[in-house]
């Protein structure tokens, strides 16, 4: 049985430097992430790695840390409503609102491994501005080191590419690499990655013309949901979009957006 201290330092820690919130009813989630690292630190059990941990935290302790209790799950055009709206209605906007100019600055603010912004440029070649996708510069950012490591490789196992993914896309945007898929260069060339914590660190101001932000601020209490998005909508330009996950709102969060709808989804839009 783990001491109920392991459980508080652990969850502690995650949340003074994620925001990431395991309440005391959610510490079994911990137990996997424990059973990880205990192999990897070669020592006993979590009783002992709390004492490693207590000792000295190393940068690299960090990041194994971070990684593990960070939800990385995530699939190609998750929800296809949000990047087919995105695609077609979203850049009709775009051109609208933003008439003077040459290019737009795409975020995906939490990429995990890489889906996202892939899926964006896919929705955008495909539903889209097929034919001018050099005018979109689309930036990705996640706080986990490893998600980041694969999704600069744009190599994803079988099963990955089968999930959202239609078949038509799979074959036009990726080659077979033995038993996985790459992603053609030409598309993933156009994503510049960087690892970025939402929570503590800063964004810039009045940047992007739309930000995907999606299925992360479930995952934070309000005090950090306000935080986040007092950030975001101060890196979005006036009159641009955001996009978040289907169960995720603004509701009790006083910032100076309203909600649009776009074809068949839902987004938010920065007042002028």
């Amino acid at each position: 049985m783990t001491n109920p201290e392991v459980y508080k330092f652990f969850s502690d820690y995650v949340y003074q430097h994620t925001g990431i919130l395991y309440k005391e009813q959610d510490y079994y989630r911990l137990d996997s992430r424990f059973n990880t690292l205990v192999k990897k630190f070669e020592v006993k059990d979590a009783s002992e790695l709390f004492n490693l941990y207590v000792q000295k935290i190393t940068p690299e302790m960090h990041t194994i840390l971070i990684d593990l209790c960070t939800n990385n799950e995530t699939y190609f055009m998750r929800d296809l409503k949000p990047f087919k709206a995105f695609a077609k209605e979203g850049m009709d906007y775009l051109k609208e609102t933003f008439p003077n100019s040459i290019s737009y600055n795409i975020w995906s603010a939490a990429c995990s491994t890489g889906q996202e912004p892939l899926s964006l440029l896919m929705a955008l070649d495909s539903f889209g501005d097929k034919l001018n996708l050099n005018k979109y510069k689309i930036e990705a950012s996640d706080i986990s080191t490893n998600a980041l490591d694969k999704a600069k490789k744009g190599l994803y196992t079988g099963l990955e590419v089968q999930r959202g993914l239609p078949a038509n896309l799979l074959i036009q945007y990726f080659s077979q690499v033995e038993d996985n898929w790459q992603v053609n260069k030409d598309l993933h060339n156009k994503i510049s990655f960087k690892k970025l914590n939402l929570l503590t660190e800063s964004f810039p101001l009045n940047e992007y013309h739309i930000i995907f932000c999606r299925n992360v601020l479930i995952y934070q209490d309000m005090e950090n949901k306000k935080k986040i998005l007092s950030k975001i909508s101060d890196a979005i330009k006036p009159g641009g979009l955001l996009f978040m996950g289907a169960g995720e709102s603004l509701i009790g969060v006083d910032i100076p957006m309203k909600q649009l709808e776009l074809g068949k989804a839902f987004c938010y839009v920065k007042d002028s």
